[in-house]
Order: structure tokens, then sequence, then C-alpha cells
């Protein structure tokens, strides 16, 4: 099937943009992922607290650690079946594995107790499902937002996440006093049920009005519409960008180089999964695409015939396979060869390894070596919380669309400067302000770096792409972590914090020297 070719014209997409953040069921989506955080961060207290109290602080470190591997693993894998069966479907999924572990976590608990075994096999299974679920989410959101809401839109999901993790401590010792574990893997479950219905319930742009039908494409004739404009940051507009119009899918510009696209007409190419190849086109031996008009992906999905990661009007024909390992590589390959996807990822590493350790267990360190203990890590954790949820109702009100460039710089330079003076705060009052900043910074930082990855990634590798992003997040803590204790012991706190400094200062120069993120806009 790989020298098929599609015959007509390609019709221009049918989108409905909805309004804003509170269209479609964006709104009450990103509320429920907020609600499964708060869940998720109970259950992982009652967790880490059960734990320790029966094996010990040391050992309670390994195993936990151990139960989230599979997460760390599964991830790159994870982002690859994203991007063949639909984030949707994938989120979903995932979600109702999750639900499944909890409800055997509560029944086992009932029946046998709350042994560690069982515990530990729960963390690994939420873990395992869980590494499907962050990449299907990122590469969801991009989907279901014009891009000029794209900043605004993860800056309320991102601070949803934030806010259901702060409040999840607490709501966990509340349960485990009231019912123990079982009421919280009770109360977890329900939480994941309830984000199963908010991922179905949400409209991805590019829903038709009418379904396509089901026996192949028919020929229609081409609708109004102007081919994807050149972006503000010098980029093509992606289908379905925030001009809320389509254009016939053979001018599409590619993601990275503004020239026309090869027409959809064109017979398949070996491979789809790096920049500059529009995403009407086949992915690499996987699948030959058609054209049949505007479908919603998970509609796609639900017909047995896969779709592409944003509901770009496609159905797939069963092609050869590709293994697990080269759909990887590809999303590996589509960083590697696009430079502006290339900075960013770089960015995102620096920063988080910057930030991990001193927020994690930075905060124990710095209370012990001001002599305030337990009381004064709190402190510094409400602190950053705080600056946190400022940064995300900044880019709420005010998104980094056209300025996305300046906040990247400043943003980092920022980071530098508060990680310098938490080296030379000489008391725990004098590093609550540091750590405000670094909240601060951190979500406006973050905020944009998540959107540019969105914006700028092809739809055919996003999931992919979200997923090397992940790994990095996730990858930074317990690094970050090993890091800064290995430096206080060694050479104390004050140098550790400022090696951390010099880390998030390279990112400044990382984004300073490189025009692709210095100039960059997102509106």
């Amino acid at each position: 099937m790989s020298g098929a070719t599609a015959t007509g014209p390609v019709p221009a997409a049918t989108r409905t943009e909805g309004a804003g953040l509170t269209g479609g069921g964006y709104l009450g989506f990103a509320l429920a992922m907020g609600l499964s955080a708060l869940g998720d961060a109970a259950w992982y207290v009652t967790l880490a607290w059960s734990v320790t109290a029966d094996t010990g602080p040391a050992r309670a470190g390994a195993v936990l650690a151990l139960a989230s591997l599979p997460r760390m693993v599964t991830l790159l894998g994870a982002g690859a079946v994203v991007d063949s069966v639909g984030p949707r479907r994938v989120m979903a999924g995932a979600d109702l594995a999750r639900c499944a572990v909890m409800v055997l976590a509560t029944a086992g608990a009932l029946a046998l107790g709350p042994g560690v075994p069982l515990l530990v096999a729960a963390a690994a299974g939420l873990a395992l499902f869980g590494a499907f679920f962050v990449p299907a989410s990122g590469s969801l959101r991009a989907g279901l937002l014009p891009h000029h809401h794209l900043v605004r839109g993860n800056a309320l999901y991102l601070g949803a996440l934030r806010g259901g993790q702060a409040a999840g401590g607490p709501l966990g010792g509340v349960l485990m006093a009231l019912g123990g574990v079982p009421l919280v893997a009770a109360v977890n479950a329900v939480t994941y049920a309830v984000s199963v219905v908010a991922v179905l319930r949400v409209r991805v742009r590019g829903t038709p009005d009418t379904a396509p039908e089901a026996n192949g494409p028919k020929a229609l004739p081409e609708a109004g519409g102007r081919p994807g404009a050149p972006g503000a940051d010098g980029s093509s507009a992606a289908p379905g960008a925030a001009t809320g119009t389509g254009g016939p899918a053979a001018l599409r510009e590619t993601a990275a180089g503004g020239r026309p696209a090869v027409p959809d007409t064109a017979p398949a190419g070996p491979s789809s999964a790096t920049p500059g190849v529009p995403p009407g086109t086949a992915e690499a031996g996987s699948a030959q695409q058609v054209p049949v008009g505007p479908v919603d992906g998970a509609d796609a999905a639900a017909q047995g015939e896969g779709a592409d990661t944003a509901g770009r009007g496609t159905v797939r024909r069963p092609g050869p396979r590709v293994s697990l390992a080269a759909r990887i590589g590809e999303g590996l390959r589509a960083v590697a060869a696009e430079p502006r996807l290339r900075a960013v990822i770089t960015v995102i590493g620096l920063t988080e390894f910057a930030g991990a350790g001193p927020i994690n267990i930075g905060v124990a360190l710095m209370a012990d070596r001001n002599g305030s203990a337990a009381a004064g890590a709190g402190l510094l954790l409400t602190a950053f919380t705080a600056g946190a949820a400022a940064g995300f109702l900044l880019s709420l009100v005010w998104p980094a669309r056209h300025r996305a460039g300046r906040v990247m710089v400043l943003g980092t330079a920022g980071q530098t400067a508060c990680l310098a003076a938490l080296a030379w705060a000489p008391s725990m009052a004098a590093a609550l302000a540091p750590y405000a900043g670094l909240g601060l910074v951190s979500a406006l930082v973050g905020t944009v770096l998540v959107s540019c990855v969105q914006r700028w990634t092809p739809d055919t590798v996003r999931g992919r792409v979200v997923s090397i992003q992940a790994l990095l997040i996730f990858g930074a803590a317990p690094l970050g972590n090993l890091v800064i204790g290995v430096l206080a012991e060694w050479a104390g706190m004050t140098w550790a914090l400022l090696l951390h400094a010099l880390v998030a200062l390279t990112a400044v120069v990382t984004v300073a020297l490189t025009p692709l993120l210095r100039e960059a806009r997102l509106d």
C-alpha cells in the first residue's frame, strides 16, 4: 500500500474553536485533573508514611524509588503508543487502569491488611500506567485549544495540578485518621473515575460538523480558506491554529521552514516523523493516511482506523508494522533534527536539574543549616507553592504570547538569582523570598517551555516528544536530590547551591544565544 495515492481535492477543515478556556469542556477537564492530583498526593503521603513506619526511612526511600521505576522505563514507549492510538484513548485507558489498581488496593487492604508488598505493588502499578497518562495529557492539550489560548490553558492545567498536590498532603493525613489505607485508596479511585469522565467529555479542536463516510474517502470540492499563514515567530501556523481556519491540506506549510509542503496527493514517503513533513503524510512504514475531511482523533480511533494526535482529518490504512524501538527512535530524531525543539528540550533539562534538588530535599537541608528543622522546611515549601500559584495566575491573566522569548530569558535569569541568593541566605526568614521567587519563575518559565514543545512539535510525533520532555522532568528529581546531597556533604550547602545556580546560568546563556528561543512568540 506504500504506493497508494489519494485522489480528489482535500477539503478545508471545519473547526469548532469554542470560547477560550471555557469552551469544549476544557475548564472542567483541568479541574478534574486537579482533583486527580489531589487523590494522588493523598495516596503517596499515605504510602510514604506506611512504608516508613514498617521498614524505616532508609529502606522506605529505596522501596519507593524502585516502585517509581516502571514510569521511567516505560515513558518513551508510552509516547509512541500515544502517537499510534491517540491521546484521548490512552488518557482514558490509563486512568481506568489506575482506578482499577486503587480498587484492588482497597479490597486487598480490607481483606489482608495494608502490608508493604501490597502498597508497593499498587504504587508500581500507578507508576506504570501514569507513564502513559503523562505524554497523552501533553499531546491532548495541544488539540483542545486554539494556539493563542495554549499558554493560558497550560497555566490553568498546571495550576490545578499544583493546587491538587498541595492540598493532597493534608487530605491524606485526614483520611488516614478516619479510615486508614482503604479509605485513601478508595478516594483516589473515585478521582481517577472523575478524570476518565472529563477526558471523554472534552471536545478536541477540529470536531467535524458531519461524520465522514465509513467506507472510505469521498471526493469533495475544496472549501474556501487560506493556507496556514506564517506565525509571528517565523514558523507556519499549524492546521487549526489561532486563525481557526485549516486551509487546503495540499498548501499547508511545514512547521519549521515556512516553505510549501509536499501535497497530500503525493505518494507516502518513508517517514513523516521528523519536523518539516506535514501531518497529512504517512508515518514511517506504519500506515498510509488518506484525507477524508476533519475527524476528531478520538472518534477516528474508535472506528478502529487509528488517529493522529490532534484529529487532523485522516484515516490510516494498515501498513507494514514498525517496531516500538524504531518509533521511539523517530521521536528522538524529531527532536535532534528541529533546532527549536532541540534548544527548548535542552533548556527544560537544565532548568529542571537546577531546581529539582534545592526544591525537594534542599528545603530540609536549608532548614537544618538554619536550625529550624521540620517546621522551617514546611515554611520554605509553603513559600515555593505560593510563588508558583502567583506565577500560574499571572500566566492566566497576562499570558506570554508575543513575549515568550523574553519570559524565558528573564525567568531563567531569575532562577539563577534566586539560587545564588539562597546560597548566601543567613537565616530562615531570608530564605523565604528566594524560595517564593523560585516558585514564581518555575511556573512562568515552565508554562512557556511546555507550550513551546506542544506548539513546535508535528502532530505525528507529539506524544513521543512530550515523553522525552517528561523523562527529563521526572529524571531530574532523583538525580538532583542525589547531586545536592553529595555536594552539601562534600563542600557545604553554600557551594552546592552556587553550583546549581551555575547550571541555571547555563540555561540563561542557552536561551540568550539562541535566537529561535530568545525571539520566540506564542501568539
